[in-house]
Order: structure tokens, then sequence, then C-alpha cells
């Protein structure tokens, strides 16, 4: 999947005298797809097969061995992600702008989804490229304020809450990738009741250089085990990793022996990860809907890795 360059809407200084992340450049994963009425958006029509997905088999190998994604405050949280490619620190969004949040992106999938299915708009401005597509979109969020409103969106209320002057994540961010890390990805991670389980992928490929890329997922509402939480597997940025999660009885062996968390978050936490690292999105076999709520941050002096994946 290519990456379209949107032209910068604001240079943004979130910590007056520690830490500023200049926002230059927003960017947004598209797919290339054409726009015909193949890419509308419709309901899934489920068919009935007993045969067992790659993503459920996956899921059985890596169940005895699996935990819940805690947070560890021993450790700083920027070497945890560093040293093993994915972190939870907990609390960094209100409950009360977590819930303002949930409910704009609500109207905003809502409003996404009636453009494209009208023609209005291609797909591919409203939704990057996501695995297992059917009840999940990667909705792609707007960063603009509302000039005629006296209060800011909850967008920029959410960026400042989590990047600013009190935020638990700009320091980490900004230890990784440096403070002039620049903002490549901002939108939501939509899972509905009756998703497929994803099978487990990386991001972008491996590189043994510097971390290119950091995102972080925020939970706008609790999230149970019913729900596809996000599964990571940890320490699992290297190359022969990605090398035997390509070949399938390789993957097998792995996967029955190697530790796993899952990411039941509750409101306004957030998982840290670098996209090299092992994961993949569960099945949502409750009646709620799961929002995930994430941007990525790029490395500057680092080269595009964007690919085909997304996170999820």
């Amino acid at each position: 999947m290519k990456v379209l360059a949107v032209q910068a809407i604001c240079s943004m200084i979130l910590l007056e005298n520690t830490f500023a992340f200049q926002v230059l450049q927003h960017k947004q994963r598209v797919s290339r797809e054409s726009f015909t009425t193949r890419g509308m958006l419709a309901p899934s029509v489920a068919t009935v097969d007993n045969t067992m997905s790659r993503a459920d088999e996956e899921a059985m190998f890596l169940l005895p061995n699996q935990s819940q994604l805690a947070q560890d405050t021993s450790v700083p949280f920027a070497q945890t992600l560093a040293s093993r490619g994915v972190v939870r620190v907990d609390g960094g969004l209100s409950p009360s702008t977590a819930y303002e949040l949930q409910r704009f992106i609500d109207e905003t999938l809502e409003k996404s989804i009636d453009e494209v299915n009208t023609f209005k708009v291609p797909r591919a401005f409203r939704f990057a490229n996501v695995l297992e597509k059917a009840n999940r979109w990667d909705l792609l969020l707007p960063f603009d304020d509302d000039e005629t409103s006296s209060t800011p969106s909850p967008m920029i209320k959410a960026m400042t809450e989590l990047l600013g002057e009190h935020g638990k994540i700009g320091p980490i961010l900004k230890e990784l990738l440096g403070e002039d890390a620049i903002l490549y990805e901002l939108a939501c991670l939509i899972s509905d009741p009756g998703s497929n389980r994803q099978e487990i992928h990386p991001d972008i490929v491996y590189s043994p250089n510097e971390i290119p890329l950091i995102a972080c997922f925020i939970s706008t509402q609790d999230i149970d085990s019913t729900m596809g939480p996000t599964v990571f597997i940890p320490d699992t940025v290297t190359e022969d990793h990605h090398r035997r999660i390509n070949n399938k009885n390789l993957a097998d062996e792995i996967l029955k022996n190697i530790p796993s968390n899952i990411s039941t978050l509750r409101t306004g936490d957030c998982a840290l990860y670098n996209p090299m690292v092992l994961h993949a999105g569960g099945g949502n076999v409750s009646n709620r809907r799961r929002r995930l709520f994430y941007f990525t941050f790029i490395n500057p002096n680092i080269k595009d890795p964007s690919s085909d994946y997304n996170p999820g």
C-alpha cells in the first residue's frame, strides 16, 4: 500500500519548554484500489465454512502461553518498547475525552460510509486498507480543528492530552524517535460484532536499523476478551521471526511455544508498539463495537517503510 502525503495542516507545539512535536506532514495510508462498486461498503454476507481458518489455527497454538498485556512500571516505558516491541501505558487519555472521541468516531464512520456508498468520495479517501475487512474498518480521521467553535475538537483535545505537557505518550516518542518525529498516520480501527480474527503479521518488513515508526493504540471503551483485543507477540522484532511467520511449518512451531499477550485495555489505556512486532486483531464475538483510536509517528531520518499491511 502506497502512502499519500497530505500537506501540513499546522505546526503544533504541544509542550512549551521540554518537548515539542512539530507536525510537519500528516500522512495517511490509502489503498490504490479503483473506485468501483466493488469498493463500496455494504453489509457482509457470512457463508458457512466448517474449515478452520489459518487465523483460528494460530490462535489455538498461542492460547496455552497467552496472558494479558500488563503495564510494568519497574522499567521505563521507552526501554520496554525498544527491547520487547510493545508496551502498555495505562490512563493515557481521560475517560471523558475518550467518550467524547468515541462519539466523534462513530459520527465520522457513519458519514464516511454514506459518502462512499453514494459516490461522493472514493473509498480510499475515507478508509485505509485492513486485513479481514468484514465488519472491520480502518477509518481515516481529520486533524483539523473547527475554527467556529470555542472549544477544541475531540481530535485536538485527545492529542494534546496524550502528547502535551502532562501527556504520558510524548516523552516515549521523543526518546525513541527524536523531538522532530513526524505524524504519519491518524485513524481509528473499528471492529464490529462478527469481525473475524486476523492472521499474525507485522505491519512493516524487518529492518535492523533504528526504530522507523511507533504506533499507539488508545482504547475509547473497555475491551474484554470477547471483543477481539489485539494479540501481541513480544520479542519478535527479529529477522528470524519474520522469516518463520511466512513459512507455515516454521510458524506453527514457534507459535506453539511462544508467549503472547492480549491487549484488554480499559477506557483511555494505550498500547504502543513497534510495527515490526508480530501481532493480530482478534475476532469480535461480543455484541459491542471495539474502537482503537491510533496514531503513528515516523523517525524523520528513516526511509518510508510503508507496505501492504496495516495496524490491527
